[in-house]
């Protein structure tokens, strides 16, 4: 079996996005799975601990059954591909993040993750993206915030020039309930992080934060929508990026707001710096709403780094590339600071700082 058998047994329906598709017009899927080395078919092994090094969380195989089921075709693909999820429903806050560590493989290959966050229940989730792979990796993840609960999550992206990888969350959150996300991607031949949120009740909070860092002929993808049915939810979206030499960045993000949806809070930013006449970014940031009684607002900038400020540091001592690199750093960095895990932070910096001392 491989790829192609894998593309053309997708029933009538489930064919997968085109380019000519709205949300898929600047990243090429079909050309992506064609390069993963498609004589290899696999499901990704994952492993969630307690900690980076911790003990394994004990799991099940056996799906929440008030999950709906996935419509969309990429979602039907990754479940295929990794058969049983792994599965964790957490009734007390766990004494320390958990982590989830996959195996990297090449071919075409995917992992399901589904995970249920109890009332009251605090819950810190990091993962890593592997950096070893060169085929195409399907992640889907599936996470049910119940009333109350809180779900913060920060996925780690590494460069991988060689490999692709597509990454899609489905995330329902109770009324009360809480999800924060921090994405922080250095790109990939193909890398698509997708995320979609539907709050299932009133007063629901998301907080969607990432950042793309990017040269060479890397490729991110930043696409999410967000359904507000319910009174008084409130969304807080930034995502910022940095492009170098001839990489391209996607950032579409969407917020629905239904008639049901009054009082909705809801706000988005994505701002990029372009570092070379090369680099592409394409941004479509939308509001859809039917409500009356809502504050919602999007914003949208591309530029360069700022020729006065870097003259300013360097008339202080700063050299050229020490100017640019403070100013690319205080500029990413803003994403991260309602991380409210030090350890964390630091490692994000530090991934941060690696990339950038090469480059400026």
């Amino acid at each position: 079996m491989n790829a192609s058998d894998v593309i053309m047994g997708l029933s009538a329906g489930r064919e997968l996005p085109h380019p000519r598709a709205e949300n898929w017009r600047w990243t090429d899927l079909h050309g992506a799975i064609r390069k993963a080395a498609p004589a290899q078919i696999a499901a990704s092994a994952l492993r969630v601990t307690q900690g980076e090094m911790g003990q394994k969380v004990a799991t099940a195989t056996t799906g929440f059954a008030d999950i709906p089921p996935m419509p969309d075709s990429i979602g039907w693909l990754a479940k295929a591909l990794a058969g049983e999820p792994l599965c964790i429903e957490l009734n007390e806050t766990p004494p320390m993040p958990f982590w989830v560590h996959g195996a990297g493989q090449n071919g075409l290959c995917g992992s399901h993750l589904q995970m249920r966050v109890g009332h009251g229940v605090h819950v810190v989730l990091v993962e890593h993206a592997s950096t070893k792979s060169t085929g195409f990796q399907l992640d889907l993840r599936e996470f049910m915030v119940e009333p109350g609960g809180r779900l913060t999550r920060i996925l780690l992206n590494h460069n991988n020039p060689q490999g692709a990888r597509h990454h899609q969350s489905e995330v329902m959150v109770g009324a009360g309930g809480r999800y924060s996300q921090f994405v922080l991607d250095f790109g990939a031949s193909f890398s698509r992080v997708e995320t979609h949120v539907q709050p299932q009740g009133p007063r629901a909070q998301i907080s969607l934060s990432g950042a793309y860092l990017l040269d060479g002929t890397d490729k991110v993808d930043m696409t999410s929508k967000v359904r507000h049915d319910h009174l008084a939810g409130t969304t807080r979206q930034l995502v910022k990026g940095v492009v170098m030499g001839q990489a391209d960045a996607v950032f579409q993000g969407k917020f629905h707001v239904a008639r049901t949806g009054q009082h909705t809070d809801a706000k988005m930013g994505h701002h990029c710096l372009l570092l070379s006449d090369m680099a592409k970014v394409h941004a479509k940031p939308e509001l859809e709403i039917y409500a009356d009684d809502v504050a919602c607002a999007h914003g949208n900038t591309t530029g360069a780094l700022d020729e006065a400020a870097l003259f300013y540091m360097r008339q202080r001592g700063l050299s050229l590339a020490a100017a640019k690199a403070l100013l690319v750093r205080a500029f990413v960095t803003e994403v991260f600071e309602e991380l409210n895990d030090e350890a964390l932070q630091t490692q994000i910096l530090s991934a941060i700082e690696n990339w950038l001392e090469p480059r400026l």
